[in-house]
């Protein structure tokens, strides 16, 4: 008691690791973290075998790390603390003006580039026929250089893009979708704390194709809305910013005959339910995958005996923005190259399409593995 005595801060260190222990192992563990929009690492099985391999003991770590008690709130603890001593970025995210964050960019991968670029100019010499358009999307911090920390040294992504549509065919049209977006910067673009455009930038983006073709796009304000508020992304998921501002998401009631995901029949262009979920933007073309069909009945080029068809080859940027063109379109194909459960060559054998548009945001085009399959 003496010695309790002398020391009494390790006594209590002590008493506090021990109930600690006790409420931690008490403590219901999680199945996902809706603060980081994850699934989170649950108790590995052990076996002999696992653990001599050295396969038990790094998933028991990400357990342990995943499922610490109160780590939501020890993550909002760090940011706050991060915050007072002024740091601007944390894993990768860097805090900018006005509540937006950005991705910070400041090299990118040219060999992958030009690889990528090399599957595209491929796919399209496969397809002569077949009227091709390129859109490499900016991301956010192009259109908004006046709300990104200073110093921070991002890639010039209109240069870029310039030079990739230089290696593409005379043919292949190219869309100038910056332009438009850089006329339109004053408006709600994209979204504070995630890497996807909104709405309304993919509206400006869809105006931009229609342009080039020679057709009205459809007026945005005579379309239906619905705004659903407390949206945080993909970038607070990464960088927990303890105040970051939400964002809205606004979704247009866009009237279809019928929309099919891997030939599985959904009600309606997006899951309602996602809405109410931590991951909003997950709702839009009910997320992604392989081969999306949606029949439109509202085709304002509608030709008398003909069906017209695009095929849309995209990102999740393409989610929000290919709806749009039912007004254009009869059918409207959407495939994502990392779920397509066909190969391209068989879907462009046995469906015929008036038009192809390959959509990619600038940083997942200089990052894709998925392009690839363009060749089969």
């Amino acid at each position: 008691m003496k010695k309790i005595v002398k020391y009494p801060l390790v006594f209590i260190f002590f008493l506090f690791l021990l109930g600690y222990l006790i409420f931690d192992i008490s403590y219901s563990k999680k199945m996902v973290s809706e603060l980081e929009n994850r699934e989170l690492a649950q108790r590995p099985n052990f076996t002999l075998s696992s653990f001599y391999n050295n396969k038990f003991s790094p998933k028991y770590e990400n357990y342990i790390n995943d499922q610490f008690v109160l780590r939501d709130q020890w993550i909002s603890l760090k940011s706050r603390l991060e915050k007072l001593l002024g740091k601007i970025e944390n894993n990768g995210i860097m805090y900018g003006e006005d509540g937006f964050m950005f991705q910070h960019c400041p090299t990118v991968d040219l060999e992958r580039i030009q690889t990528n670029t090399r599957f595209i100019n491929e796919f399209i010499e496969k397809y002569p026929d077949i009227t091709v358009t390129m859109a490499i999307i900016p991301n956010a911090y192009t259109i908004y250089p006046d709300k990104v920390p200073v110093g921070a040294g991002q890639v010039d992504q209109v240069r870029a893009t310039e030079e990739i549509y230089q290696q593409l065919p005379d043919s292949v049209r190219t869309l100038d979708v910056f332009s438009s977006l850089w006329e339109n910067k004053g408006e709600y673009l994209y979204y504070r704390t995630d890497h996807h455009w909104t709405t309304l930038g993919a509206y400006y983006g869809y105006a931009k194709f229609c342009a080039e073709k020679g057709w009205e796009p459809v007026i945005l304000d005579t379309i239906p809305k619905t705004e659903v508020k407390d949206f945080y992304g993909t970038y607070f998921s990464k960088s927990k910013l303890y105040n970051a501002v939400p964002d809205t998401i606004t979704y247009y009631d866009i009237p279809v005959e019928s929309i099919t995901i891997d030939d599985k029949k959904v009600d309606g262009l997006y899951d309602l339910d996602k809405f109410q979920q931590r991951d909003k933007y997950a709702a839009f073309l009910w997320g992604n995958h392989g081969i999306t069909v949606i029949q439109s009945g509202s085709n304002l080029q509608k030709e008398k005996g003909k069906t017209s068809r695009i095929l849309i080859i995209k990102d999740s940027y393409g989610n929000c923005f290919s709806p749009f063109l039912t007004y254009q379109y009869d059918e409207v194909y959407i495939v994502d190259l990392r779920a397509i459960p066909i190969k391209i060559s068989e879907l462009l054998e046995k469906t015929k399409f008036d038009d192809i548009l390959i959509l990619y945001n600038f940083m997942n085009f200089s990052t894709d593995t998925n392009l690839a399959k363009l060749r089969y």
